[in-house]
This record gives structure tokens, C-alpha cells and sequence, in this order.
């Protein structure tokens, strides 16, 4: 191998700078959405700021696989491997260099084409060498000359808008050291195939090469070691089994356990965890003839590849020997994978070892130390709490179910239970008929929260969530009254108190109450205001209000209200728009920018609406939102409701007026330490938005 070839550790900047790069036409479109570009961005964040403490490392990114071509013109790098990555990055900078002018040398030009799709290569320079605010003129005139190529241009206009949506909600001073160290001290390794490389064999064996060896799994076998270097195989059998059950997040825990030892860990109702202690988890297992579970080595387990396959294939075994039943056809999406739930668990074991545990899967074999440096009956209590924890998660947290006919989001609230004696599964409702009021409020707020903080890192309400139905007595089932308000009071406090008075992990903890209503003399109609503008309010903020909207219209009986009242959260409303533009190439008048960036005049949009919203006066906004009315956000409706009753959308008549209702109404909700009124619309204080 040449010197040329060999691999190199190249920073971001470097690899953008050094050649073109050619997505071959093999290779599928630009496909990374808001979890993989906002894990990429959470991560890079992360270490940027451990660097600001500490002057860290430089960031290992991935690897870009790379075939040198020629034309008769120049050379370029035909990308084999890594293209998702490298188009995210690309799209990255350009977005960077537009936020910040300064870094424009930092990529002269775009370094990335598609070979064969010109409406996408036509998007990325677009996206290059536009301002933010004029770049989304040509989203449309991108797919006019090659419609066949229409959504691979969508996906990249998609992920643009993505990437603006995540850097803003960065302070400006921390994303300007964010660009520095993406570009200066993140590197990929770049390895260029030798000449005469099969590529379509090569990409065809990177594309099969299986299931790579999880951390999970190491560590899994690290606490097996641990037990048994101590002589205690009793725990290693619990360990295990309780482990591979929990391990599969789109079936129910119980299905990774045989009908016999279902029935001595779960009530048949599925409402109870029957085992209150580590000890009488213990116990359930000393009785049963399992083999001794013998730890693997990480050469066998690297033979043995992931054993995530192997965990599955052994609850279908357990599911093909029983009758058919609703749980072996029912595979739903958790809120979280496993590797971060491990963390959620951690994160609530007893002592001040654990209390700082990151909810961010890169560093789980380190969070773990703590625990594999303990004593037995510290892993012991691990597994039972990851049985339970895991229980808890499956029977009060919602999931999401994907029907084959569409891509929407369908978010669940229900449990598994037994439908006869020889304990075959099925899944009903969370609670019974007589809650389903409070558990279809808890399914809405929890649907709030979960597209509000996507990313496994920023899960923290869910970890408030986990530790109080932890807290709560192991032989009552959970009422659903008393869960909604706690959800309700945890979800006032992230809206009100995170970054002012605490923060996300102080708020969990609290063990008296997550929210405490504000004085009546506090000015909340005076600190809102401030809180809730452009680039300050989160999507958390949108959210919750569109949950109180909900209500609302729930405890109204008119017909008109029939759609605000079928409303449901979705993941891909993530980009916060101004119904008044803030472009100067908008020809109508020009707002100040106290009315402009005011929460009254935001709304929340997808992405791909926003890019195509984001140069149109508020009639024209109206028309095109109005035309997927049902996909839109209940602020959305009420903004228009506001529209429709002044004709017009002026700052100092209906932008005003809408946002003194959304105002008046969330602080009545905060000054209250009660569950949310239904009829919360019909006081003295505030009429009806609907």
C-alpha cells in the first residue's frame, strides 16, 4: 500500500476541503432525520464543551471509505461508505457558515455532489451558497428539471432545516466554539480502497456484515464475571434472565420469561409486580432447573456476534410454544433503546456513587464502574431494579405503533396481561374504564413530552417518571389520577423552571413534588413573555400548550371543536416558524422585532412546511397550512382562529390578542397545584379560543 493509501485521521475541515466527493447512484438518497442529525449534534456538542473544561481529546466521528476516480477534468472521491455522515457534516457547515459569516473560509466551496441525481446535487449547493433566509426560494425549483430525484432534493432541504432547528436552540457564543471544535478537532478516518477494487462486492459485504458486538453485551458479561469471581451463581442466573428479558424493548418483559416464572413474577391482571425485594427475586429463580449461567469471554461473544438476535429468537421460542396470542404479534417502538434505558436505571440506584450517571449510552461502560467495583447485593439490586423498572415502563409509558398503511405516529398507553391460566399474553388498556379519562391525558402529555426531547440524552422525564412509579407502593396498583398529577406538575416545572431556577436532573429528584405554583404575586404575565420568544422558547414550551389547548377542547361540546379534539403529538413538528416573516425579501411591512420574535407570532411547523413557508406573507402561510390542517399544531388553529377574526394579521391587533390568550391560560395552569381543569376555557378570565 502507498502512503497514499493509507488510512487518515483528517479533521472535518480537512476532509470538506480536501477534493469533491460523488454519492454513486448504488447508494440510497440522503436519508438521517432528526435522531441521527441531533445525536451527531448532541455528541459533537458534548465533547466540544468537556474540551472548553478540560482541553479533551479530539472526537473520533467514524469512517469514510473512499475510491479514488478520474475524468478527463479532474479527480474525485467516489464515496463507498460513510455518505450519510459525510452529506450530514456537509450540510452542517454550510448551515454554520450562513449563521455565522466569520467561518465562511472554513469550506470555500461544496464539497459533495450525487452522481445522476441533479435535484439533490442542485439542493446541497443550494443549501451552500444561500443565505438561511433565501436558500428555501429554490426548494421548489430544485425538483422542477429532475422530478424523478424529487425526494432525495426533499430529504437534503429537510435535513437543512433540521440542522438550523438544533443550532439555534445553541447560544450563540457556545455554537460558535461548537463550529470551532467540529471543524478543528473532530476527525473521521478517511480509507481509500486500492485501484481495481470490486466495489459493488465490497459495498455489497459492508451492507451484510451482520450484527456488529453491542456494548450491552460486554458489560452484561462484565457483571456476570463479577458474580462470578464471588461464588454466587444464584445471582448470575437472575442476572442473566432478567437481562435478556429486558433487552428486547419491542415486546414486553414478560414475554421473555416462561409461563411458569411469569406467574411467580407478575399478577395476572398485569397491574403488580409480584417480587417486592431483590431477595424474593432471588428466590424465584434458586428453585428453577436452569443451567448455571457461565459468563462469556469477549472473544466468544465477538464469535458469537450480538447476542440481540439471540435474545430475540429465544422469545419467540417461548412465544411459538404457547397458543397464538396478541403479544407475539404485537411489536411496538419504545420511547427508548436499551443501552439508554440501562443508563435510566443506573441513574436511580441508591447512594451518591450513581447520582451523576449520564443518560448518554457512549459512556455506559464507564457509568458502570462504580457498580462492577460494588458488592453482590449491589448488582442484585440492579437486576431487581431493572425487572421492575423495565415493568413499569411497559405498563405505564406509552408506545408508539406504525400502521402499515401510513407513517404516523400512533402513541399507546397499555398493558400486558394474562388471557388465561397458562399465562398467554395479551395487551388492553393501561387502566380500567373507569380512569381512561386520566389515562388519555396521560397518553397525550407523555406523547408532549417524548417528541419534545427526542434524543435519548435529553430523556429526563422520563427518569422523572421512572422514579415516581418507582416511589410508589409495590403491592397497590398505580392510580391513574395520582400519575397524571404528578406528569402534569412535572412537566410545569421543565416549562417554567428549567434554566432559570433548576435544572432538568435537579427537578427528577425531587421527591416532595415536582412543581411548586409561584406566588401570585410572581409576574408571571411579565416573565413569560420574555422566556417565551424566538430562540428562547423550546419545544417543550409549543407542546405543553398544545396539550392545554386539548384539554380545552375537550371540555367543550361544539362540533367546530371536533378536530382540536382528535389533535395528536408527532415528532416531525420540530422547527419553529414565524407567522410573520422575518426575511426582508417579504414585501409587506416590516414588524419590530419585539412583535416578531414574540411567542404570539410563533408557531410550530415540520420542517419541510417550514423551508417552504419561510419567505410567505401570513395569508399565504394561512392558505398552505390550512390545506394539512389536521397535521398542524392546536396553536396553529387558534393563530388562525385569531386571523380569521380581524381579517388580518397585524402585531398590535390579533398577534397581540392571541398572545395574551396562550399567556392568560398557561399562567392559570401554573398557579394552580391541582390536576389541569377540563374547562379551563370557560372562566371569567379567558374566553374561548376555538
Amino acid at each position: 500500500m502507498s502512503d497514499k493509501q493509507k488510512p487518515q485521521l483528517l479533521t472535518v475541515q480537512r476532509v470538506l476541503s480536501d477534493g469533491i466527493y460523488s454519492i454513486p447512484v448504488y447508494q440510497r438518497n440522503y436519508a438521517w432525520g432528526v435522531r441521527e442529525i441531533g445525536q451527531l449534534i448532541a455528541d459533537v456538542r458534548d465533547y466540544a464543551q468537556r474540551n472548553a473544561q478540560s482541553q479533551a481529546h479530539d472526537y473520533y466521528i467514524g469512517t469514510l471509505v473512499v475510491y479514488e476516480r478520474y475524468t478527463e477534468q479532474k479527480a474525485y472521491w467516489e464515496v463507498v461508505d460513510g455518505q450519510q455522515r459525510l452529506t450530514t457534516l456537509s450540510l452542517l457547515v454550510s448551515v454554520l457558515r450562513a449563521l455565522h459569516p466569520e467561518l465562511a473560509v472554513s469550506m470555500q466551496r461544496m464539497p459533495l455532489q450525487f452522481e445522476s441525481r441533479a435535484a439533490s446535487s442542485h439542493a446541497l449547493q443550494a443549501v451552500f451558497s444561500q443565505p438561511l433566509h433565501a436558500a428555501a426560494l429554490v426548494w421548489e425549483d430544485a425538483t422542477k428539471d429532475s422530478p424523478d430525484d424529487a425526494s432525495g432534493a426533499s430529504s437534503i432541504w429537510q435535513g437543512r432545516a433540521i440542522i438550523e432547528s438544533l443550532l439555534r436552540e445553541i447560544p450563540r457564543a457556545e455554537r460558535k466554539a461548537f463550529a470551532t471544535f467540529l471543524m478543528e478537532q473532530v476527525r473521521l478516518l478517511r480509507v481509500e480502497l486500492p485501484p481495481r477494487t470490486d466495489l459493488n462486492h465490497y459495498f455489497e459485504v459492508m451492507n451484510n456484515r451482520g450484527e456488529q458486538l453491542a456494548k450491552h453485551e460486554v458489560l452484561k458479561a462484565r457483571l456476570l464475571g463479577t458474580l462470578q469471581r464471588q461464588g454466587h451463581q444464584a445471582a448470575m442466573k437472575v442476572l442473566h434472565a432478567v437481562w435478556d428479558a429486558s433487552a428486547v424493548m419491542d415486546r414486553s418483559v414478560q414475554s421473555g420469561f416462561v409461563p411458569a416464572m411469569r406467574k411467580s413474577l407478575f399478577a395476572a391482571d398485569g397491574r403488580l409486580l409480584l417480587v417486592k425485594t431483590p431477595q424474593e427475586l432471588l428466590r424465584c429463580f434458586e428453585g428453577s432447573d436452569d443451567k448455571a449461567v457461565v459468563p462469556k469471554s469477549l472473544s466468544q461473544l465477538i464469535a458469537a456476534g450480538s447476542s440481540a438476535a439471540g435474545v430475540r429468537h429465544q422469545t419467540d421460542k417461548l412465544l411459538a410454544a404457547e397458543e397464538e396470542d396478541d403479544e407475539s404479534k404485537a411489536q411496538f417502538g419504545a420511547v427508548i433503546n436499551f443501552p439508554n434505558f440501562l443508563l435510566q436505571v443506573l441513574a436511580m440506584m441508591p447512594g451518591d456513587a450513581l447520582a451523576n450517571t449520564p443518560l448518554d449510552d457512549k459512556h455506559l461502560l464507564t457509568a458502570f464502574e462504580p457498580l462492577l467495583r460494588g458488592d453482590v447485593e449491589q448488582i442484585q439490586e440492579f437486576a431487581y431494579r431493572l425487572l421492575r423498572c423495565r415493568f413499569l415502563l411497559d405498563q405505564h409509558v406509552i408506545k408508539s405503533s406504525v400502521e402499515s398503511q401510513s407513517d404516523d405516529e400512533h402513541w399507546q398507553l397499555q398493558r400486558c396481561k394474562f388471557r388465561n391460566d397458562k399465562a398467554v399474553l395479551q395487551w388492553v388498556n393501561a387502566f380500567e374504564v373507569t380512569e381512561q379519562d386520566y389515562g388519555e391525558r396521560l397518553r397525550m402529555l407523555q406523547a408532549a413530552l417524548h417528541v419534545s426531547y427526542m434524543l435519548p440524552t435529553r430523556k429526563h422525564w422520563l427518569q422523572g417518571v421512572l422514579r415516581w412509579l418507582f416511589r410508589q407502593d409495590v403491592t397497590q396498583a398505580i392510580e391513574a389520577q395520582a400519575f397524571l398529577l404528578a406528569l402534569e406538575e412535572l412537566t410545569k416545572a421543565f416549562v417554567l423552571e428549567e434554566g432559570s431556577s433548576a435544572t432538568y436532573e435537579e427537578i427528577v429528584r425531587r421527591e416532595d413534588g415536582f412543581f411548586v405554583p409561584p406566588q401570585p404575586d410572581a409576574g408571571l404575565m411579565k416573565t413569560l413573555p420574555k422566556k417565551l420568544v424566538y430562540g428562547q422558547a423550546r419545544l417543550i414550551d409549543f407542546n405543553f400548550l398544545d396539550y392545554l389547548l386539548w384539554l380545552q377542547a375537550n371540555g367543550k361540546n361544539e362540533t367546530n371543536a371536533t378536530e382540536w379534539r382528535e389533535f395528536e403529538f408527532t415528532s416531525t413538528r420540530r422547527s419553529v416558524e414565524h407567522l410573520h416573516p422575518q426575511t426582508e425579501l417579504f414585501s409587506g411591512n416590516a414588524w419590530a422585532d419585539e412583535d416578531l420574535h414574540a411567542f404570539g407570532n410563533l408557531c410550530l411547523v415540520s420542517h419541510a412546511m417550514n423551508s417552504r413557508l419561510s419567505n410567505s406573507g401570513p395569508e399565504d402561510k394561512f392558505k398552505q397550512l390550512m390545506s394539512e390542517k389536521k397535521s398542524q399544531s392546536l396553536k396553529v388553529l387558534a393563530m388562525h382562529s385569531a386571523f380569521v377574526q380581524q381579517g388580518k394579521w397585524a402585531a398590535e391587533v390579533a398577534m397581540h390578542q392571541h398572545a395574551e390568550k396562550m399567556l392568560v391560560l398557561m399562567q392559570r395552569v401554573f398557579e394552580s397545584d391541582d390536576l389541569i381543569d377540563l374547562c379551563i376555557a370557560q372562566t371569567k378570565h379567558q374566553e374561548s379560543v376555538l
